[in-house]
């Protein structure tokens, strides 16, 4: 049993606890009052039962959508790095990666979990980018800032996520540039083909679906853009696939929320167009970027660096997830909502739960090819190389 001491806020442990008996603090020697004692014992024992209820949630998650359980997992430990101070030098070589030059060796990979710090800081330079629009706009209310109100509000949060899946790529073999194209050119065809998979939706009069036709227009829509990128062998990674995925879902989401911002001004004003870019910025890191991505990793999990086959569509571990990612867009456009964002907040959960366990996925697909690269330093040349 652990014992808290109120006096000098130290635990120490207590075999037993009789009738009547004092409990003394080996540090400062002062009596802990029993009631004091089993308050502490209560809140402990309540906390663990609280974390044991969110383990097996998403143990049952993981189990659900065919990822594995998360292991060793800690927010904390993860974002410890957020808040420490790194030198310019050091954010300015962050995004040398992907290139000829700047891809590591396997060998010298960390396949640890990664600690991510870079997104943070992204979408605080973005924050204040939004506030100086707000604030020029207050002043001086010219039109001419009404476009970058709207495209750096609309890209604020997905841009700032999509580093954050920028930093889980422990392979770093990914550039910017090639992130860059799948958010602009991958945003804009995933758009396109979600409005040609709403009209295939209408041909089979699926209306009577409403607002959550849309998990089964827009997730293939945003699944095919990939086809760009799925058979070059050279991103045969889990976590590739899962960074690729993330920038097609960051630019569909920005795009779509630059749309509706813009048709809200026009409609209804800018007041409530900025309520709006506000709601969708907030919601974007459990939406669009992780089922999209979760998606994509998924589809990497089965084809490797091999080329893509019509029978890797039907593989369990593809269809698992990717039946995941569209149940829960069409959970989260269908009435069915809880108060205070409730159901917004318990799909997000679940989808992180997935994204996650694939992450731990692709670290283990690193750590096993690191091993076989270290046998033989051919080896993941030549599986990449095919």
């Amino acid at each position: 049993m652990k014992v808290h001491c109120p006096s000098c806020a130290i635990d120490f442990s207590l075999e037993s606890l009789t009738s009547g008996s004092q409990v003394i603090c080996p540090n400062c020697m002062q009596v802990v009052q029993p009631v004091q004692f089993d308050l502490y014992s209560k809140a402990a024992e309540s906390s663990r039962a609280e974390a044991d209820l969110v383990s097996r949630m998403s143990h049952r998650i993981s189990e659900a959508a065919g990822v594995q359980r998360l292991e060793g997992f800690s927010v904390r430990e993860t974002f410890s790095e957020v808040f420490t101070r790194h030198p310019d030098e050091e954010v300015e070589r962050y995004f040398l990666a992907g290139g000829p030059d700047t891809t590591p060796a396997l060998e010298n990979i960390d396949t640890g979990w990664p600690k991510p710090w870079m997104f943070f800081r992204m979408f605080l330079l973005a924050l204040a980018a939004y506030l100086v629009f707000v604030e020029a706009w207050e002043q001086f209310d010219n039109l001419n800032l009404l476009p970058g109100l709207i495209i750096v509000g609309s890209f604020a949060v997905p841009f700032a996520t999509l580093v954050l899946f920028f930093e889980f790529n422990a392979r770093r073999n990914v550039s910017l540039f090639q992130v860059g194209r799948m958010v602009m050119l991958g945003g804009v065809a995933s758009i396109v083909f979600s409005l040609l998979m709403y009209q295939i939706a209408d041909v089979f009069h699926m209306q009577w679906l409403g607002a959550s036709v849309a998990g089964l227009a827009e997730e293939p829509g945003k699944l095919l853009v990939l086809g760009y990128v799925v058979n070059k062998k050279k991103y045969g990674y889990i976590l590739n696939g899962l960074l690729f995925g993330a920038a097609v879902g960051a630019g569909f989401a920005a795009f779509e929320s630059a749309g509706y911002a813009l048709r809200v001004a026009l409609n209804e004003g800018t007041d409530v167009m900025r309520d709006v870019i506000f709601a969708r910025g907030l919601m974007s890191p459990f939406a669009h970027i992780v089922w999209t991505g979760m998606s994509a990793a998924a589809l990497w999990r089965v084809k490797g660096a091999s080329p893509l086959r019509f029978e890797m569509l039907k593989d369990k571990r593809f269809t698992r997830v990717f039946g995941a990612a569209i149940l829960l867009h069409m959970l989260w456009d269908s009435p069915l909502q809880l108060p205070l964002k409730g159901t917004f907040i318990i799909l997000g959960v679940i989808a992180w739960v997935i994204v996650l366990g694939l992450v731990q996925e692709g670290l283990e697909e690193l750590r096993t090819r690191k091993a076989a690269s270290l046998a033989n330093p051919a080896a993941d040349a030549i599986s990449m190389a095919g």
